[in-house]
């Protein structure tokens, strides 16, 4: 556990982010109740964070789009090559976007994603976690900053993974630490 958080803070410090970094970050702040939701998935279902908490863990892994972005397609490809690695720590992974439930679906097909791909069509829950990138125009409006949050099975968030560029993403291991790092 101790090799864990030391691994956890080298990745921190060579993304180049302090805490106070991290506290600057859009977004929910760690230690914040996380925003309930229910999101259709890719394939049109209802999804409730509410009930994602009930069977453990959450990493919301919010994206800009799985149709248009090459460094979300990589990010969620890079996921899924180590959901199993992911999984065994006891977190489930969710990706959020403002992609329709249409689009989720296509791009899990083509890209072999497993996990629930949400669809917020609207930015609201974008919106409710304070990540919505005012900068995007055009189709890009509407998108999230890159960020991960982990939240604990009381809804509180207790990991945020952000980067300050969008083609940065947080990686695995980082994720894997994150939720190490919960007690």
């Amino acid at each position: 556990m101790k090799l864990l958080s030391l691994a956890f803070a080298a990745l921190f410090l060579a993304a180049g982010l302090s805490a106070a970094d991290m506290a600057m970050t859009p977004g929910l702040a760690v230690g914040a109740k996380a925003a309930d939701f229910t999101l259709k998935d890719a394939a049109g279902d209802d999804v409730a964070l509410s009930a994602l908490l009930q069977k453990g863990k959450v990493a919301l892994v919010f994206y800009r789009s799985a149709d248009w972005c090459p460094f979300c397609k990589k990010q969620l490809q890079e996921l899924q090559k180590n959901l199993k690695e992911i999984e065994a720590t006891g977190v489930r992974i969710v990706g959020i976007s403002y992609d329709a439930p249409a689009t989720s679906a296509a791009a899990a097909a083509k890209l072999g994603i497993t996990f629930p791909l949400l669809s917020d069509t609207g930015s609201k829950v974008i919106d409710a976690y304070g990540i919505r990138n005012a900068e995007a125009k055009g189709k890009s409006a509407g998108v999230p900053h890159a960020v991960v949050f982990i939240v604990d099975q009381q809804g509180v968030i207790r990991v945020k993974l952000a980067r300050e560029a969008y083609r940065d993403r947080p990686e695995t291991a980082e994720i894997i630490a994150g939720v190490m790092s919960i007690k």
